[in-house]
């Protein structure tokens, strides 16, 4: 059986691949990198060295990606909101 996810990202993946040919890998993969970051900051707190670690990438490369991503202006209690909301759809 699929995972929930990959039948979400299958269908996303559909829809644009009609709507905007040329540009799904671009959009999807910022997404989903986007993603990955801030469910990271939203496990450590906003400590991006620990983030950077439980996905197994380095200090620079989070630092740069949160700046591409514009996650830098995020704060604390933003980090605690997808927290919250991460467990609760889990349950």
């Amino acid at each position: 059986m699929r995972k929930l996810w990959i039948n979400a990202l299958t269908h996303q993946t559909n829809c644009l691949l009609a709507q905007q040919p040329g540009k799904v890998f671009h959009a999807l993969s910022r997404e989903f990198e986007s993603t990955l970051i801030r469910c990271a900051l939203a496990a450590t707190g906003g400590c991006r060295m620990d983030a950077g670690r439980l996905l197994g990438i380095g200090r620079n490369t989070i630092t740069r990606k949160i700046h591409v991503f514009g996650l830098d202006g995020i704060d604390a209690s933003s980090y605690q909101l997808l927290k919250s909301q991460s467990h609760s759809q889990h349950k």
